[in-house]
């Protein structure tokens, strides 16, 4: 029988005769519960922020997208993209042409980012959920289209019934201004008509146009030269596979991103932000837990004669020293385990049924969004197991010195 738990338990679960103690006791058992669910909470709430985000990244990201490591702008030969195209678990290979432009309206003007793609693009069908309003498609014959985001269609006050009037696009020819002249060659044009509008998010809809790979060409003033080759796979495919095969093919000069690697600064900061909202949570823990530490002293003072009585039976120091570190984690560990049932609770709730709004109108999600990840309860328990180790050390060893001095 193990005697020091055996103690610690009739510690804890009898009602003590001095009631202030006992209720010190329970509302620290209290805190610890109020603090590991928010601390759930808080992280859960992160984690879906950051599942959000990544779903979000899904609507108009490739599975992987290969960029030059040398150049903004790069070549690829017939040989090297049928070698990619060929790779089990490839669907599409979409060249990608992409840059800022000017754009002019009517009397509006705008700096917006254009995306030229090919036939590919359009046939892999991304982005076509996303179109709110009017088609899918960025040519019909000679005549160029775009397909633009909300943002840049309202701030531009586009219509699709002004046939007549093109949106025109600006771009600098860099060959003359190398010349260090200005004149009228030293801007490119190009004119096009909106065909649909898409709706992503924010800064997204405020600045992208999709438009044709060869009118982005003859924009620029290039040929056959790239951004990017964004790269769709079959969804049981080897993502890592996959990318290690594409980057053998295309050699060091090129450098073949997954999804997640395409915003590794933003994702990152969630991280962090997630990281320091854990350190500070755990902090105000170690603060409430001064509660759990006047508790045991107290506790340590009021069984004085239960002391000397243990050490008649034979109570040793260490057991004497185990049973108040015991009594400190039925504490601890009772409000830890009622707090992750009620951050559990009502993080499902939330997930469930979004009770909680953000309060912001036209935004994407309606509610806080969560996902509860194993990983955060085991941190958490952690966090109590050591604020608890360090609150009840100091009156368990209290407790030893106060008997054995009276030897």
């Amino acid at each position: 029988m193990n005697l020091p738990l055996f103690v610690a338990k009739r510690y804890f679960f009898t009602k003590s005769k001095a009631s202030f103690i006992t209720f010190i006791s329970r509302i620290s058992m209290l805190g610890v519960g109020v603090e590991v669910m928010a601390l759930i909470l808080i992280l859960s709430v992160f984690n879906g922020l950051e599942e959000f985000q990544k779903g979000l990244f899904k609507t108009y990201d490739p599975d992987l997208k290969v960029i030059s490591t040398q150049n903004t702008r790069f070549t690829l030969t017939a040989q090297q993209l049928k070698d990619v195209k060929s790779l089990e678990g490839i669907r599409f290979v979409n060249p990608i042409l992409e840059d800022q432009a000017l754009i002019r309206y009517k009397n509006k003007q705008l700096v917006v980012r254009f995306k030229g793609v090919d036939d590919e693009f359009l046939k892999a069908e991304r982005l076509k959920k996303q179109v709110v309003e009017g088609d899918y498609f960025v040519q019909n014959g000679e005549h160029a289209f775009a397909v633009v985001g909300i943002g840049v269609f309202l701030n531009m006050g586009m219509s699709f019934e002004d046939v007549f009037t093109p949106i025109e696009a600006w771009y600098p020819n860099h060959q003359a201004l190398k010349r260090f002249t200005i004149n009228e060659q030293s801007i490119r044009s190009n004119r096009f008509f909106p065909s649909g509008v898409m709706e992503v998010e924010q800064s997204f809809d405020n600045q992208m146009i999709l438009v044709p790979l060869p009118w982005m060409e003859e924009l620029m003033g290039v040929e056959n030269q790239i951004s990017a080759l964004e790269i769709m796979i079959d969804e049981h495919a080897d993502e890592q596979a996959l990318k290690s095969k594409i980057a053998t093919l295309l050699g060091k000069t090129y450098q073949v991103q997954t999804r997640d690697e395409q915003h590794v600064a933003l994702l990152k900061a969630i991280k962090i932000e997630k990281f320091f909202v854990f350190l500070i949570m755990a902090f105000v823990m170690g603060i409430a837990s001064f509660t759990l530490f006047y508790a045991l002293s107290l506790l340590v003072i009021e069984k004085k004669k239960d002391l000397s009585t243990l050490l008649a039976m034979g109570f040793t120091k260490k057991q004497m020293f185990q049973t108040f570190l015991l009594v400190g984690v039925l504490i601890s560990f009772s409000g830890a385990i009622i707090g992750m049932l009620l951050g559990y609770g009502l993080g499902y709730i939330q997930q469930e049924f979004g009770v909680i709004s953000l309060g912001i109108p036209n935004s994407l999600i309606d509610a806080y969004p969560i996902q509860m990840r194993i990983g955060d309860f085991i941190q958490t328990a952690l966090v109590v197991i050591i604020i608890t180790f360090l609150a009840s050390i100091f009156p368990a060893r209290k407790a030893v010195e106060m008997t054995f001095k009276r030897l």
